[in-house]
């Protein structure tokens, strides 16, 4: 019945190939469990997502006003001044309406957690309830290492729009070659600060990235 010849496979690669075939579907539903989000949490990030690429955006431009007015100030400061400050107003909207798309973002992402304890309780079998389990397990996994990424951001976010500020309320009295001058460490810093504010808001985005792009 069977031919002997070397294309006929043996047992144990039968076997390999029988486990191979039961395990691998288990382990790719096992992958997309941990790494999709539901709907409304990666609508959620996407809004989030396209205010900090906005926000990236306008740090180059208000930084780079800044250095523009330190760098190669006018005999009348007022234009250079008034494009630092235009620049410097938009970031701060931004700033608001990232933190008003975070405060959604985090509400969309509490009623997600309710709704699916709420389910766990109503589920009978096990295997079922496990899974659903490990699904919000790894959700909030992707969840929280977002936000570890946001907090890092703040946490180099704060001198440098603090600096920022003091250079604006600084100038508002004082608009002189001498005053510029007398900000100039605190602009020093604010140019020092910047690569490192735009590597955590590019660490802030691919990780909202990768979340998405798995969802």
């Amino acid at each position: 019945m069977f031919n002997k010849g070397n294309n006929v496979p043996s047992w144990n690669s039968i076997l390999a190939s029988m486990v191979l075939g039961i395990v691998l579907p288990m382990l790719s539903v096992g992958c997309s469990t941990t790494a999709s989000l539901p709907p409304s949490i990666a609508v959620g990030l996407d809004g989030l997502r396209n205010e900090a690429v906005s926000l990236r955006g306008q740090v180059e431009k208000t930084v780079g006003a800044l250095k523009e007015m330190m760098a190669k100030p006018q005999a009348d400061l007022s234009p250079q001044y008034q494009s630092f400050t235009h620049e410097l107003g938009i970031l701060e909207a931004k700033v608001d309406e990232a933190r008003q798309q975070r405060a959604a973002t985090e509400t969309v992402v509490k009623d997600q957690f309710m709704a699916w304890d709420e389910s766990l309780k109503q589920l009978q079998n096990e295997e079922s309830r496990q899974r659903a389990a490990e699904r919000r397990s790894a959700t909030e996994a992707t969840y929280s290492g977002i936000q570890r990424k946001i907090a890092e951001l703040k946490k180099e976010w704060t001198p440098f729009i603090t600096d920022l500020k003091d250079t604006r309320q600084y100038l508002k009295s004082d608009l002189s070659k001498e005053g510029l001058y007398a900000m100039e460490p605190t602009a020093e810093r604010v140019f020092d600060q910047q690569n490192t504010v735009i590597k955590r808001l590019d660490e802030v985005i691919e990780a909202m990235d990768v979340a998405i792009k798995r969802s």
